[in-house]
């Protein structure tokens, strides 16, 4: 196990400890850990709820990600983590896999996930240099059975020091935040612009497909409940061609190493959005939007979706007001998918309480 001693045993300069970490192979250290998860990325604390903040954090990145960070190969990921920091802000990693780590580009760090152990790399002065090894414990550990061998895991330790930040010896968890595959060697990305289309009756059979589908992956025992929600649940409403489903799960500690685990496939993204799991399934890798599936216990307020689904569905007049909003909002935000669904976030909020009330 890698000790936090090694830091200043071994130096900062950073050259003489990663070459060494490497001599023996891309994936194992000096002292025998194993990498499980190598990524290079940025990092940053954003305050609960900043939509803004967020936007900007993660809005640039994914390029810069895909242009600068070297070593990826063809086949890569963006792997994402978030630890709570303080009562009302949590720290958001997000990278790029790699197959190993070097020349990390200004204003990024790199992470080295082993067995039992967290090495952290800065970029400083134009050399690449440790500020962090740290002991971690996973809580869970899987890899990946449809082909690709990649690991996906959370795991406690303390949080990770930068130039800027001191040392918190505190443990804290690490939960998995994103998992989505990408190609860097081909243009035939799908466009995530937004298309609304008129209401089409096949989106029910497509939910049943999938809900069964679901049922036999991830059974009763994870997937409680599974409904159909969403614009493309309501007879009358435009939508973007993309069937919503939601699955209750018993909770979001026993349910995500199972469902993660299942969904972890280059035709799967996942991302922790509002508090529970969100799946995206494409077709293949980068292609189309098909399905987004939101795993999430009964508790959470994303079942007032049903209340708002019912609600439009039994109202004309509040299900044509949002079938114009959602018009206007579709030219304004054509290629901003996050912000035109921010944008319909007060409508959505006014007639989910409504119907709440009157239930």
């Amino acid at each position: 196990m890698l000790s936090r001693a090694g830091i200043a045993d071994g130096g900062t300069d950073g050259h003489g400890y990663l070459s060494e970490m490497f001599s023996r192979g891309d994936h194992v250290t000096q002292a025998g850990e194993e990498a499980r998860i190598q990524l290079v990325g940025s990092q940053q604390v954003l305050i609960k709820g900043d939509f803004e903040a967020m936007m900007s954090f993660y809005g640039g990145l994914f390029n810069r990600l895909t242009k600068e960070v070297q070593h990826t190969g063809d086949l890569t990921r963006y792997v994402g983590f978030q630890s709570p920091v303080g009562d009302d802000g949590d720290l958001h990693f997000l990278g790029i896999e790699v197959g190993h780590i070097d020349d990390i580009p200004d204003g990024m760090v790199a992470w080295f996930l082993g067995d039992n152990a967290r090495v952290i790399w800065e970029t400083r002065e134009g050399h690449s240099v440790i500020v962090a090894q740290d002991d971690i414990t996973w809580q869970w550990l899987t890899r990946s059975e449809s082909g690709t061998g990649r690991y996906t895991g959370e795991y406690t330790g303390p949080l990770p020091v930068t130039a800027d930040q001191p040392r918190v010896s505190t443990s804290h968890n690490f939960w998995i935040s994103a998992n989505s595959y990408v190609s860097l060697s081909t243009d035939d990305a799908s466009s995530d612009e937004v298309e609304l289309l008129d209401h089409d009756p096949s989106w029910s059979h497509q939910f049943t497909l999938m809900a069964d589908w679901l049922t036999n992956q991830l059974g009763t025992g994870i997937a409680r409940r599974i409904e159909h929600y969403g614009s493309t649940a309501i007879p009358g409403i435009p939508a973007k061609p993309v069937v919503d489903i939601l699955v209750e799960i018993p909770s979001v500690t026993t349910a995500k190493p199972h469902v993660v685990s299942c969904f972890d496939d280059e035709t799967w993204d996942y991302w922790w959005h509002s508090g529970h799991m969100a799946f995206v399934k494409r077709k293949g890798l980068m292609g189309q939007r098909t399905h987004h599936v939101h795993c999430a216990p009964k508790e959470h307020p994303i079942w007032d979706g049903l209340a708002f689904r019912d609600y439009l569905r039994s109202h004309a007049e509040e299900r044509e007001q949002y079938a114009e909003l959602k018009r206007e909002l579709a030219v304004s935000f054509h290629s901003d998918r996050e912000r035109y669904t921010q944008a319909k976030t007060d409508f959505v909020r006014q007639v989910t309480s409504k119907a709440l009330r009157n239930s």
